[in-house]
């Protein structure tokens, strides 16, 4: 039996947190044993890893209160006594120093994307620290290409040293779903001849939901019926509901849903699926909006280019260009034959390069090897 200890920041509603979590729920439970532990306070997914059996803990009140906690992450190694310990993002690690340091297991670091001030540069003690990580680590891999040349250019670590594991979605759980929309539709009183927008996301600056709000301009000029709905929660909340309270022609046409653990049915609801992220690892909401049929409309940042394929399997756009996201939508609220096409390429694209399965090996893989290395 292979015992992981994960390390992360939070364990909020995040891609990464959630990306985890399908990892840990999936991965061959005979062969595989983790435990769980936050820099910060615990969130919903520490209350799906718990219902799943798995051990969560938190650092947080542990130690000294210190911008890394090395000593604390070194002495909670000690008492899991990991074969593999796997720290994401910058969030955590500190725990790469501390695996290295201060105990006998395999070291596995991975990035998963970037906050919004990290976007333009980082400081250059930041990309030190890292660098150190990187060379302290057995293994060192991102979720997008993007990403990897990014972070090799910002460090000087070599790219081929980064290997890529891309985030894989449930195609079972993610799927068309006739009955689903038909009901789901009924429900939130949106006509079959109603154009519908749907975004999925934790409402952040570094998603840039304000540039949708800003481009439905055209549509609502038009005159055809349309509707957007906005599924998450975070800080932009209340400035997203001021933006579209400012625009008299939204009124009536925006609905924040909040969190919801209907987003595979809800998706179904969807004729379009948006994402105008401002930098992205590879973001799941997207992957699970194509495998459910939906053309997907994404900014040209981070990894969404990975994904998406323009003009086949969806539409991309510059990143905060409001005229561009305004133009796609305009053009596929008005071509149904165009949306059926790129959903059904979204749907066989994401079966065939995106699979949970595909992800899931891959992994497996990941932690076995270094694991036998570290013995």
């Amino acid at each position: 039996m292979i015992r992981i200890l994960h390390m992360v920041d939070t364990l909020g509603v995040g891609g990464l947190e959630n990306c985890m979590a399908n990892v840990i729920e999936r991965l061959d439970h005979n062969r595989f044993e983790h435990v769980v532990c936050t820099f910060r306070a615990l969130g919903p997914v520490a209350d799906r890893l718990t219902k799943s059996g798995v051990q969560v803990l938190s650092l947080k009140g542990r130690g000294r209160k210190l911008p890394f906690q090395v000593d604390s992450v070194a002495r909670l190694i000690r008492e899991v006594h990991p074969h593999v310990v796997h720290s994401r993002n910058w969030g955590a690690v500190e725990a790469v120093v501390a695996g290295r340091w201060f105990a006998s297991c395999a070291l596995v670091h991975s990035e998963h994307g970037l906050n919004l001030a990290d976007t333009q540069s980082e400081p250059a003690r930041r990309r030190w620290f890292r660098r150190v990580a990187f060379e302290l680590a057995d293994r060192v891999f991102s979720v997008s290409y993007q990403l990897r040349d990014l972070h090799s250019e910002r460090t000087g670590f070599p790219a081929r040293r980064i290997n890529v594991i891309h985030n894989g979605v449930d195609t079972q759980r993610f799927a068309p779903n006739r009955e689903a929309r038909i009901r789901l539709r009924q429900e939130f009183g949106i006509a079959e001849s109603e154009f519908c927008i749907g975004a999925v996301g934790r409402l952040d600056p570094i998603k840039d939901y304000g540039t949708l709000l800003k481009a439905l301009d055209p549509i609502s000029a038009s005159g055809r019926p349309y509707r957007v709905l906005m599924l998450g929660a975070g800080p932009e909340l209340e400035k997203l509901k001021q933006l579209a309270e400012s625009r008299p022609k939204l009124h009536g046409h925006v609905q924040f849903l909040g969190a919801s653990d209907r987003v595979p049915e809800i998706l179904n609801a969807f004729d379009v699926y948006v994402l105008p992220s401002l930098s992205e690892g590879i973001n799941n909401s997207l992957l699970e909006a194509m495998a459910t049929g939906l053309p997907a409309v994404a900014s040209m940042a981070g990894g969404n280019p990975e994904i998406v394929v323009h003009g086949e399997s969806g539409m991309l756009f510059p990143a905060a260009d409001v005229s561009a996201l305004s133009d796609c939508l305009n053009r596929l609220s008005q071509d149904l034959d165009l949306r059926i096409r790129l959903g059904n390429n979204a749907v066989e694209r994401i079966r065939s390069e995106f699979s949970v399965d595909a992800m899931i090996q891959k992994y497996e893989e990941l932690y076995s090897s270094v694991s036998r290395s570290a013995a």
